[in-house]
């Protein structure tokens, strides 16, 4: 069935952008689901041109929801990188 070949967990270019931080952008490689670590990942670039990796979770969107999810994700992404240049 169709339903079964879509990733467990997966976000829209539109949903991703939303939530950046103001200055990030997407970065070329596609976003995409990662089977070993059952999380959805994009890599973001920040505005000093250093890339992250944004890892959403299943179980952090089967607990608060995708879109809740995505925005934790984002904000701890955000805070872990604001205490690596410390």
């Amino acid at each position: 069935m169709a339903a079964d070949l879509l990733p467990p967990l997966s976000y829209t270019e539109i949903e991703l952008e939303s939530y950046q931080v103001s200055g990030w952008v997407l970065a070329d490689a596609a976003p995409h689901w990662h089977e070993g670590k059952a999380a959805f990942h994009a890599t973001v670039v920040d505005g000093s041109e250093l890339e992250w990796d944004l890892w959403v979770p299943k179980a952090e969107a089967d607990r608060h929801g995708r879109i809740e999810a995505l925005r934790r994700a984002v904000d701890k992404l955000d805070r872990g990188r604001f205490k690596s240049f410390l």
